[in-house]
This record gives structure tokens, C-alpha cells and sequence, in this order.
């Protein structure tokens, strides 16, 4: 089975995800801000299943972002990270501090958790994506952008020998079900806030690409996935 052949400016299955994955992040907000508004029960529980169906957006947003990069890099190996976060710079980096500022001066409603009072809260609710109800999403994926090299790297080391690329998954799985175990209920929400509780969507994303042959089997079972993920 040969590789799939595509060039920089055509659409993969991260492309679609990162689509996907936005457009629902407005709807989970269009459903907190209905929930505020005292619905009925009915209404309650029929805004709360929708809910439930598109919890999977955070992990398919970062396997998106992993698949997607990683597909780019492979076709132009050449590109330095420096010039990779020069990129990112101008198409994530700006419009998040603009969006960001934006939410924090003109909508200060709109914070999560504690509001700023000062400044050192202000940087704090600007950094860690409380402007906004949607804006976490943004600060775990930064995450992954400047740690980018790092899964570079992984991709190169595993290339398409699935032998290591079963390794990785099985490390990378054993790692976060101890993760969980030893918080099985943080009492932050500061753990959703760190890359690494996303690690498994990012290897998955970075495996992806290189282990294409997995794909097809995958798409069998993508419902199953999806509730798994959500």
C-alpha cells in the first residue's frame, strides 16, 4: 500500500479535524450560554447529550495539529524550527494575543475562574486561556507548537517501522494511565491546561502520518474511537 501522495496545499484528515473541532467548540459554547438561560429539563438533558456527543474536540484538535505538521515536515524536512515558529508566529501566536486582549478589555465578562483585579492576574487569566470560555484550547495548543521539534524527532526515530511504533503508543499509554491514577480528580483545572494531558492525541497525530497503513483499520472503528476520545 503506497503512501498517501499529497502536496503542502492540499487538505488531509488533520485538516478536517482541526475544521471539525473548531466549529464545535463555538457550539459547546452556544450550549453553556443556553444552560445559563434556566432551561426546562428536557431541554436540559437534550443540550446536555449534544454536549456529551461533541466532548472530543481537544483531542481531535491536537491528533489534527500532530497529523497535519507532521505530513508537512515529512515533505520538507529542510524547515527549521526556528522557521517553523516563525510561521506559527504570524497564523496562531498573533491572533491569539489579539483575540485574547480583545476578550480581556473589551468582554471581561466572559473569564473563567477567578477575574483580573491586577496585573499580575491579568497576565495570569491572558496566559492560561481563562479570557475566554474556548480560549484553553488555545494555550494547550501553543503547548505543542514550541515542543514541535520533540515529536519531529519521533516521527523520524519510528519512521514506518510499527514495531517501534507500538512501543511508543505502549509507553506513551502506560504514562498516562499513571498520570491518572495519581490525579484521579484534580482538584485544578490547571491539569487541562498542561500539554501533557494530551500527550497520547499528539503521539497518535505524529504516528499517524508515518504508519499510514493503520488508517483504514482505524476507520472501522471511528465511532467507538470517537466516544473514547469524548
Amino acid at each position: 500500500m503506497a503512501q498517501p501522495r499529497l502536496t503542502a496545499g492540499q487538505t488531509d484528515i488533520g485538516d478536517y479535524l482541526k475544521a471539525t473541532a473548531c466549529t464545535l467548540v463555538m457550539v459547546q459554547s452556544i450550549i453553556g450560554f443556553g444552560m445559563a438561560q434556566h432551561p426546562t429539563v428536557a431541554q436540559q438533558w437534550g443540550m446536555g447529550a449534544v454536549y456529551d456527543l461533541v466532548k472530543f474536540t481537544a483531542p481531535a484538535f491536537i491528533f489534527g495539529i500532530l497529523y497535519t505538521t507532521l505530513r508537512l515536515h515529512a515533505a520538507h524536512p529542510e524547515q527549521t524550527h526556528g522557521g517553523y515558529l516563525r510561521q506559527q508566529w504570524s497564523a496562531l501566536f498573533v491572533p491569539t494575543i489579539w483575540w485574547t486582549l480583545a476578550y480581556l478589555v473589551v468582554m471581561p465578562g466572559l473569564q473563567q475562574h477567578t477575574p483580573y483585579h491586577t496585573l499580575g492576574t491579568f497576565v495570569w487569566q491572558f496566559i492560561n486561556g481563562n479570557a475566554a470560555p474556548h480560549l484553553w484550547y488555545n494555550s494547550m495548543m501553543l503547548q505543542f507548537i514550541l515542543l514541535m521539534p520533540l515529536f519531529w524527532g519521533l516521527a523520524d526515530w519510528v519512521g514506518t517501522n510499527y514495531r517501534r511504533g507500538w512501543w511508543v503508543l505502549g509507553v506513551t499509554g502506560t504514562l498516562y494511565l499513571g498520570c491518572l491514577a495519581f490525579f484521579p480528580s484534580s482538584p485544578t483545572y490547571l491539569i487541562d491546561r498542561v500539554f501533557l494531558s494530551f500527550l497520547p492525541y499528539g503521539v497518535a497525530g505524529t504516528l499517524g502520518w508515518g504508519l499510514y497503513r493503520w488508517l483504514p483499520g482505524l476507520n472501522r472503528y471511528r465511532w467507538g474511537l470517537l466516544a473514547v476520545a469524548g
